[in-house]
């Protein structure tokens, strides 16, 4: 089961962890991740605010869920 789905103002509100190339890590909780995207609709993505969920399985993180923060 997916945790919580985050609201772009608790996202913003929450500190950042790590800067990947693209993504702001915001939640990490040693077996599930949540980064938020810095990338828009310009810059070639679905939508602005993209989410991504990781979950650590199996020696390895998974994108479990993406999805637009409003």
């Amino acid at each position: 089961m997916l945790g919580k789905k985050y609201s772009l103002a608790e996202l913003k509100a929450l500190p950042t962890l790590q800067q990947s190339h693209t993504d702001n890590l915001k939640k990490d909780t040693g077996n599930e991740r949540i980064w938020l995207s810095r990338m828009t609709v310009g810059d070639g993505m679905h939508y602005n605010n993209q989410v991504t969920v990781e979950v650590y399985t199996n020696g390895k993180w998974n994108t479990v869920d993406t999805y637009q923060a409003q």
